[in-house]
């Protein structure tokens, strides 16, 4: 299970020690609306996600396997959380390279209930590329992901690119508690006829806390603020309390 921490060293921010990195995600999360490019018709609305996350090691009498699993589920509200938006489910298996290096590959469903139209099913391959790591104080993420996206209202196959950085660190007045911060940025890489358009296709930015009752546990909570910028011919801008659950 993939874990950070944080440590809380003053109580004002301004006399932390965080290196320069996570400085900058940090204003990238913060300012995450105004990055975004300016348009008349900007749609904007409050949402809450829901999210179930684990990946973890087979059981080998052979020592240590290098095999993983993974799996995430999530349910999505929009419309100031009175409607469906989305759901996922999204299994996987990786191949650990090294102690902080795995490679990943899997299979993902999702229904879409979009703002205008009928819903949709989505089919989604996807492989990816995760490092963990530590900076100073903070541990951190880098995830990188390739998908391959077929939708049942169209008939070409979409391209995307995802990259994510994260940090964490334990704070130390209350080590059950850590601050989290993440970006995750998704590119576009062709264009298709159910409406994909190549280049920037949206932004997650992330804000918030993390609880873990006891270091040995093997579960833990994130709770905050998520800022989703989508880049489309009306662009959209979601402002969505998120819940995920680690385990």
């Amino acid at each position: 299970m993939l874990s950070f921490g944080w440590t809380w060293k003053e109580n004002r921010i301004g006399k932390l020690n965080v290196p320069r990195i996570f400085a900058s995600l940090l204003m990238v999360v913060l300012l995450g609306a105004a990055l975004s490019p300016i348009h008349a018709q900007t749609l904007d609305d409050t949402g809450l996600w829901f999210a179930a996350l684990g990946n973890g090691k087979f059981e080998s009498r052979e020592g240590d396997d290098p095999l993983r699993w993974w799996f995430d589920a999530h349910y999505r509200l929009r419309d100031d959380t009175s409607g469906f938006n989305q759901s996922i489910i999204r299994p996987g298996l990786g191949y650990a390279l090294d102690d902080q290096q795995t490679i990943w590959a899997g299979y993902g469903w999702i229904k879409t209930a979009p703002v205008f139209g009928n819903n949709f099913d989505e089919h989604r391959m996807w492989q990816q590329w995760t490092k963990s790591g530590s900076i100073g104080d903070w541990k951190s993420l880098h995830r990188s992901r390739f998908e391959q996206r077929w939708l049942e209202t169209g008939d070409d196959v979409g391209l995307r690119w995802r990259q994510l950085l994260r940090g964490q660190r334990i704070l130390t007045s209350c080590p059950e508690y850590s601050f989290v911060i993440w970006d995750e940025i998704f590119f576009n890489l062709n264009d298709t006829d159910w409406g994909a358009n190549s280049g920037l296709d949206q932004n997650r930015a992330f804000i918030g806390f993390g609880f873990k009752r006891h270091p040995s546990s093997k579960v833990r909570t994130e709770i905050g603020y998520l800022n989703q910028f989508v880049d489309r011919q009306n662009d959209g801008m979601n402002h969505i309390l998120s819940v995920n659950f680690f385990f």
